[in-house]
């Protein structure tokens, strides 16, 4: 069966993950190595991209061998054990990530389609408030859902009138079938819109209504509670793999070294710089797949100059590591300070950029929230403004009025004079794309519940009053299992900020040191005495790089937990978080390289006192 109708987004990854399918079609000889399963093509059709599924395993089968290849070349032409390690482990690995990818795609599209499932429901039960039209309710929900939900819900509404189905109720209960594979609620949900049809009576009709919002409501609890009861295992996971592991590396790097295994230098700036980063990058990418989405963050245009800001980034990159370039020149300068400059000149290039490049956009984010929160109660007014018999633009003017100060009344006072002086129907003086009150308004969540408000004003300005109030309650009751869920994975979130900031860096710094000590003065300590050769300096910066990468990582990790995928507040977040962590590390390499020099050399006192004893 055909599903392409529900094909979501293509994004640039997407693009290029088909052009690398199509490009491996033309190695005709693996294309009936293996079957290509029934999920991989379900998996296809749903994302909706241009492949078919003995491409996908085509390319896979490429991948790993190239990888394969590429792996053996290394091992032959440098002999290194690591190469032989990852000659095993990368084909595998390729194969993996290439037929993993279309299922990735899909379960994400699907997670976020079901965030999408709430305000479904409350469109046509809204509609079906107003007038009890289930034909009319379900082509209301259409045009105001955006998503998958929205495009999938349009097709089927096409296919009904194409007369592939019967009947747009029969068309609705086919989209309820398949979308109740994964969200039961939505399905539950969407048979008691169709049943209030049937009622008779008046109140049991609305409380038939109001119970399908409920249940969709307590659905999206109950996906928010399971993915944060599933967040402990790849949290721990991460902790283990992103801070334990490089301090017991430390002390594994002397151990190979005593038996003949020695690590070069390039080898542990892979391991550090390459590995592990990935690694943990890929562990919160599973925990993070199935994070369910209420409120999408608001979409703002960033107008910020990146050229700009990239050659400001470079300056203050150089300004950072001029101790390192000044002992290029000449000049003696401590190893030590100059591999810190060198991790500090990659960090203010980091956070010189982001910070240039999202401040304002963000200034102008926070004001779009706290106008959302505003507008959940400006609702209620405007529902009883509304439902007196006040018409539209005196509604507006009274609710600015009422709520004067804030940002939403600015929206109300200029929506209501957009009608008044301009002249302008209710719908142009919202929405218009020059003179309208939410030109530049970027949330989605006041265009679609003011679309909706006057599509019911449109239809009985009487029932709308009532209508209104219920969206408000509605939207008030989504912002309640968003602040719960929030406040239930506080822990996890506070946690992982605590490591990347401060933890994750006071171990690596230690560890940093630690080799330093054991590297300079291998005679110090007999039973740690391995000949390890490897430079101090190139082990810290080694360390620092891997701090980076760790930080960036672990507070997108904590930030896509809290707030879901809000890329703006993540960029914001690592610029603010980034230089902590840096400083943090830098103080710990300071103190503990005079720590530890003072602790081994009071034991070579004392070893050296016992042994003329």
């Amino acid at each position: 069966m055909q599903i392409d109708h529900y094909s979501t987004e293509i994004t640039q990854l997407d693009r290029l993950y088909v052009e690398f399918c199509h490009f491996a079609d033309r190695f005709s000889i693996f294309k009936n190595i293996q079957r290509a399963p029934n999920e991989l093509r379900e998996n296809l059709e749903f994302i909706g991209i241009a492949v078919q599924p003995e491409e996908v395993v085509t390319l896979a089968i490429s991948a790993a061998l190239f990888t394969l290849a590429i792996a053996i070349a290394g091992v032959l032409l440098i002999r290194s054990s690591l190469l032989l390690v990852l000659a095993a482990v990368m084909p595998v690995l390729a194969y993996v990530s290439v037929g993993w990818y279309p299922r990735w795609r899909a379960e994400r599209a699907r997670v976020l389609s079901m965030g999408e499932a709430p305000m479904l429901v409350s469109y046509m039960a809204m509609a079906m408030k107003v007038r009890p039209n289930l034909e009319r309710a379900v082509q209301f929900a259409a045009e105001n859902i955006k998503g998958s939900l929205g495009r999938g819900l349009r097709k089927y509404l096409l296919n009904a009138g194409l007369r592939k189905h019967v009947s747009v109720d029969e068309a609705l209960l086919k989209f309820a079938d398949f979308w109740g594979k994964w969200c039961d609620d939505l399905k539950r949900a969407i048979h008691l819109i169709r049943s209030s049809v049937l009622e008779r009576s008046e109140v049991r009709r609305l409380s038939v209504l109001d119970k399908a919002l409920d249940i969709s409501l307590q659905g999206m609890r109950e996906r928010m509670q399971t993915f944060a009861a599933g967040l402990y295992l790849p949290t721990l996971m991460i902790y283990s793999i992103g801070v334990l592991l490089p301090l017991v590396l430390v002390a594994v790097l002397p151990v190979l070294s005593a038996i003949g295994i020695c690590a070069s230098t390039w080898q542990v700036f892979f391991i550090y710089c390459v590995g592990l980063p990935i690694a943990v990058w890929g562990l919160s990418r599973w925990a993070l797949a199935k994070r369910p989405a209420a409120f999408p963050p608001p979409h703002v245009l960033n107008e910020a100059d990146c050229v700009r800001a990239a050659l400001v980034a470079v300056l203050a990159g150089f300004a950072g590591a001029s101790p390192a370039i000044i002992s290029l020149l000449g000049p003696k300068v401590p190893g030590t300070i100059c591999s810190l400059s060198i991790l500090w000149g990659i960090t203010l290039s980091i956070v010189t950029y982001l910070y240039l490049t999202t401040i304002e956009a963000y200034e102008l984010r926070t004001s779009i929230k706290r106008m959302e929160d505003e507008f959940h109660d400006s609702l209620v007014q405007l529902g009883n403004q509304i439902t007196d018999g006040r018409p539209a633009e005196s509604a507006f003017e009274r609710v600015a009025i009422a709520m004067r100060g804030t940002l939403i009344a600015d929206v109300f006072l200029r929506a209501s004079n957009n009608i008044k002086l301009g002249f302008m129907g209710l719908r142009a003086a919202l929405f218009d794309p020059e003179e309208g009150a939410l030109k530049n308004v970027y949330s989605r969540t006041i265009h679609d519940t003011l679309r909706m408000l006057v599509d019911l004003i449109e239809q009985s300005t009487k029932a709308a009053g009532d209508a209104i109030i219920r969206i408000s309650d509605h939207l008030n009751g989504l912002k309640q299992v968003e602040a719960d869920i929030r406040k239930s994975l506080g822990e996890v979130v506070t946690s992982m900020r605590s490591v990347a900031l401060f933890f994750a860096p006071l171990i690596a710094a230690v560890t940093s040191r630690l080799q330093g000590v054991l590297s300079s003065k291998p005679g110090a300590v007999s039973f740690l005495n391995s000949g390890a050769s490897l430079p101090p300096d190139a082990f810290l910066l080694a360390l620092g790089l891997y701090v980076v990468a760790l930080v960036v990582i672990l507070i997108s990790y904590a930030a896509e937990i809290e707030l879901g995928d809000d890329r703006l507040s993540k960029r914001v977040m690592i610029a603010r978080g980034l230089p902590v962590a840096v400083a943090v590390f830098t103080i710990s390499v300071l103190v503990s390289q005079q720590l530890f020099s003072s602790i081994i050399g009071k034991a070579n006192i004392f070893l050296t006192g016992q042994i003329f004893s």
